[in-house]
Parts: structure tokens; sequence; C-alpha cells
């Protein structure tokens, strides 16, 4: 029988630290980590085909609506997860609201840009100074929060393992920055809270392909010790760690891919007879 061997696909989602690189406006080789996994696998010689599905501000509860469309028809070999960031902001005010002050789709028009200027930006930033303020006052995370984050993951890793037990990777989160911290003043507290509800929930499903892929030892690589060289806005990965993730997770999905017969060119496993 003559060996096949497909193309690596991979499926990445999450929320602005996917799709967002700090600062903005480089040059086309400023990759995402998506685009720098990609490049490094063809690179390697293994053939691949990297699919990224990002919104900015997305909730980890917004992946069960939508996997079914996303994954069962083109089931990945590979799913890439990065969620749980914005759980850990303090969002006493409405996420619509959130949503609505930092909009990248407001049109260039007279009365939309004095509307913004004038009204929506001023009330936002008192807003978010009186958010801050009682933020260092009231508990450090809502208990509910990492305990729905992990739920809603563990559903969509039990979901997926239907399409085929593809490798899945769950992403370990960056607090902010220090010079940022005062707007977020528990938001280090929390992610840390997170990070580990999420390591918890890894080893608990204990499946060899679902992993937890540490960030921070990679930023402190990059960064040299520096976090706001690692992320230059106090969140986003600068275009240095962008690309060292991906080459990173680069190497180990390459390992991974190494086992598998439909990727690494090996004949197919014979069916009984009478299989459907």
């Amino acid at each position: 029988m003559t060996a096949r061997k497909l193309p690596l696909r991979v499926l990445v989602k999450g929320a602005s630290t996917v799709n967002w690189i700090s600062p903005m406006g480089g040059p086309r080789t400023d990759f995402t980590f998506p685009r720098a996994l990609e490049e490094r696998l063809l690179a390697d010689g293994q053939p691949c085909q990297v699919q990224t599905i990002t919104m900015t501000s997305e909730q980890t509860s917004k992946i069960l609506s939508t996997w079914q469309r996303e994954v069962l028809g083109y089931s990945p070999d590979v799913i890439v997860l990065v969620y749980g960031h914005y759980e850990t902001i303090h969002l006493f005010l409405p996420r619509w609201l959130e949503r609505h002050a930092n909009s990248l789709r407001a049109r260039p028009r007279l009365w939309n840009r004095l509307y913004r200027e004038k009204l929506l930006r001023p009330v936002w930033m008192a807003l978010a100074q009186v958010q801050a303020r009682l933020d260092r006052i009231v508990p450090t995370i809502r208990a509910n929060r990492p305990r729905h984050v992990v739920a809603d993951l563990e559903r969509y890793i039990g979901h997926v393992q239907q399409a085929g037990s593809p490798l899945v990777y769950c992403f370990e989160l960056l607090p902010p920055t220090e010079r940022f911290r005062s707007w977020f003043p528990g938001m280090a507290e929390r992610i840390g809270i997170m990070n580990n509800a999420i390591a918890d929930m890894v080893e608990r499903i204990d499946l060899p392909h679902v992993r937890y892929f540490r960030v921070a030892p990679i930023a402190d690589r990059v960064s040299g010790g520096d976090p706001e060289l690692a992320t230059p806005d106090g969140f986003h990965y600068s275009p240095d760690l962008h690309r060292a993730i991906g080459d990173a997770l680069a190497e180990d999905i390459g390992a991974w891919a190494a086992t598998q017969p439909h990727l690494a060119g090996a004949p197919a496993p014979a069916r009984d007879e009478g299989t459907a």
C-alpha cells in the first residue's frame, strides 16, 4: 500500500493574546505565534495548515457554541486554546461597555468622533478609575470565574476528543507588567489563581495529548527577565515572544506528529472486514 502523508492541521483559538502584537504597526515579518508556528513547521519539513479563530475580549464560554462548526468538519490534529485571560479583569463595568469604549469599528464621522472624544472616553476613563479603586478593596477573584473557565475548557476538550483525539494545548497566562497594575490592582493575583485552576484541570484529565503550555519560561528567556520587553503594552506579546512561542510549540508538536502514522507518511492501519 502506498504511504499517505497528510498536512498537519492546527486550530488556534483565543482572545487578543493570540491576535495582537505589542507594539503594532511593525513589518510583515512581525508574526503572531500561529503564523510563526506555521513558518517553523514548514521550515522543519512538516506540511501543515494553521487556522486561527480569534476575537478580542472573547470569553471562554463562547467556545462551546462554536466547536462543532470549527472542529467537526476541519478535524484538526492539534488545538491550541488561549483562554481565561479576559475573566481575570475586574469587570465591575459591563462587558458591553468595555467593548464599546475600546471598539476598533468606529466610523470616521464627525459626530462619532465628538461622541467618543467628548462623552464616551471621559465617562469610560472616570468609571475605570472608580473600578480600579474598588478593585483594591474587594476579594481578589470571584470564586466562580476560574471554576466556570475550567468547566468550559474541560467540556470543550471532552467534545473535541470525538474528532479523532487531537493534541490539545491550554496556555499559561502572563500577568500585566508593573506599570499597568495601578489600573488592574488584583489582576496578577487573579491570573495566578486562573493558571493554577487550568493546570489542575489538565492534570486531572490525565491524557498525554492534553497539555499545559508554559509561557512564562519562554518570556523570561526572550526578555532576559524584563517583563516590559516581553509584553511592551503590559498584556500582549512582543514580536520576539510571539516567534519564540511559535518555535517552542512547533518543536513539541513536531515530536508528537512523528508518532502519528498519517503525518509521518506511514501506511494507514489495516481495517477489519465489514468495518464501515
